[in-house]
Order: C-alpha cells, then structure tokens, then sequence
C-alpha cells in the first residue's frame, strides 16, 4: 500500500517543475546568446550546443518529475542525476560567464530540490515504500 507522499515530497515534486521551466528558459537564453557580435564561429557553435542540452535537460525534469509522487525510486534516482547535470552545466556557464542571475537561480533550485528529495521525510517516504508502482 502506498501512503500518501509528504509535503516536502509535493515542495520537491514543485521545485522539479520549476527548475526544468527555468532551465529550459535559460536553455533558449543561451541559444539566443549565440547572436552576440563578440562571439566567434566556434563559440557560437558550443553556445548553440549547451544552450539545447539545458533546454533537454529541463524538459527531461519536468517529464521525470510527475513520478516522484507515485513512490518511483528510479524517477527520484534519475531526477537528481539530471539535476546534477544541471548543476554542472550551470557551474560551467558561470565560469565562462559570471554575474548571469538566472543561471545562479536555476543552481539553487537544483540544489534545493536534490536537498529535499534526499532528507527528511521525504527520504524515509522512498525507504518505506520501496520501489513501489501505482499507476
């Protein structure tokens, strides 16, 4: 039987959704920075490229994110793996280009997400219920 998922679960769940939405915003961020005159061919070229692996990674979140609720372990599991993504595409864009707000933004929520997905009970919600499927 699965128990009803604790808030903290439905904040994480929140959080997932909104951190793909807002990498997915500065996925095409990025991709229309590929139009600044300063860049050469070849730093268009990987501008293009990181800026369509963010947006793919956010969407994967957000596709990801819906099975958090129903006690799936590989969805929390797959979550925080492409959140760390995230994390390191994020940390690579502000070393290439520091003082981008809405990069330091999606950091933190990928960071506040992992943090609630794994503490908590929100931890002991995923440890009681196994790996559980319920639809």
């Amino acid at each position: 039987m699965i128990h009803r998922p604790p808030p903290e679960l439905v904040v994480a769940v929140v959080l997932g959704y909104l951190n793909g939405f807002v990498a997915v915003l500065v996925g095409i961020a990025l991709i229309f920075a590929r139009y600044i005159p300063e860049l050469t061919e070849g730093e268009r070229a990987v501008v293009t490229i990181v800026g369509a692996c963010i947006v793919l990674l956010g969407l994967f979140v957000i596709a990801i994110a819906s099975g958090l609720t129903r006690a799936r372990n590989d969805a929390r599991v797959l979550v925080t793996v492409l959140l760390d993504i995230t994390i390191a595409l994020d940390v690579v864009i502000l070393i290439a280009s520091p003082g981008r707000w809405f990069v330091i933004v999606d950091l933190v929520l990928a960071a506040a997400s992992i943090t609630v997905l794994w503490t908590g009970r929100t931890a002991r919600f995923f440890a009681r219920t196994g790996d559980a499927r319920t639809g």
